[in-house]
């Protein structure tokens, strides 16, 4: 028999968190929420951490408490009616989601996970970048850096990155490619500082990060850029993110489709260099940026 997290869908918790965000919007707590639909007190945790499924009158009952705009409800219309549709599912179909609120979902998952799994092959990171290297990737492209989507897009990475230091942060690792490392966003100065940067990060008790060098002889495994979140230690709940050009694929069941990226991590792992070297090579790269009158950290 499943236990009750294994039946956890990513609907449900996508639900969830949407629920959260519109009851604290409305500025109620969850016992006041419970109260309005007579159920008992820990119902609406529930709910919200994706653990049990809310009918069609009481998800209508909570919008309408929580005055919700309309987009909002029909978004979560559609999050739980696919929630329950998933619970029929064949277990060997492999659940792909597309969609509009594609980073919407990344943010909540991202801050509701206990473990985050991030590879990536030629861009850093949007949580382990500097402001000014953030905004040389918007100039680079012809963007200009200080309009409003540079504007939202170097607040959010900011915020994101705050997650990593705030209370209950989640353990992030992360496995770079080299060539992350040497693509040059911006000009020398602003690589120097990222990468001084990232050197600091890699300090957190929370943070990992390891580096798979250019002269590796295992090929085959690097290029594949993904996320893995993880919630508590149950890894029968652990949703891939897929970024593609304009949007991006969630992935979290048959397990045998999920587990495979696992693996893909672990082998990633394995030609990896280790924390401590990886941060060495990581500050050397950042002085030969800077030059050789460099400061030794």
């Amino acid at each position: 028999m499943s236990s009750p997290s294994a039946t956890i869908t990513m609907q449900q918790r996508q639900l969830g968190n949407e629920l959260r965000r519109l009851r604290e919007t409305a500025r109620l707590n969850q016992d006041e929420a419970a109260e309005h639909l007579g159920k008992a007190h820990n119902k609406i945790s529930r709910v919200e951490n994706g653990k049990v499924s809310i009918s069609k009158a009481e998800l209508e009952a909570l919008l309408a408490l929580y005055e919700a705009p309309e987009k909002d409800r029909e978004w979560c219309r559609e999050l739980a009616q696919g929630a329950r549709r998933r619970r029929g599912r064949p277990k060997d179909e492999t659940a792909l989601y597309l969609g509009p609120r594609w980073f919407r979902a990344f943010r909540d998952f991202e801050r509701s996970a206990t473990e985050v799994m991030v590879v990536a092959s030629e861009v850093l990171p949007g949580n382990l970048q500097t402001e000014d290297y953030t905004r040389a990737i918007f100039d680079g492209r012809g963007d200009d850096s200080s309009g409003k989507a540079g504007e939202d897009t170097v607040r959010v990475r900011q915020e994101r990155q705050a997650l990593l230091t705030g209370e209950g942060a989640p353990h992030a690792s992360f496995v770079l490619s080299e060539s992350a490392l040497r693509r040059q966003i911006g000009t020398r100065d602003v690589m120097a500082a990222q990468l001084h940067h990232l050197a600091e990060l890699a300090l957190l008790p929370n943070v990992t990060i390891r580096i798979i060098p250019f002269d590796i002889r295992s090929y085959g495994d690097v290029g594949y850029d993904f996320v893995i979140f993880r919630f508590d230690a149950d890894t029968s709940t652990d949703i891939v993110y897929i970024e593609i050009y304009g949007d991006a694929v969630y992935l979290d069941k048959p397990p045998e489709a999920v587990h495979r990226y696992t693996e893909l991590l672990g082998r990633l792992h394995g030609v990896a260099s280790g924390p401590v070297e990886s941060r060495n090579f990581v500050r050397e790269l950042a002085r030969r940026f800077a030059g050789s009158n460099a400061r030794k950290d």
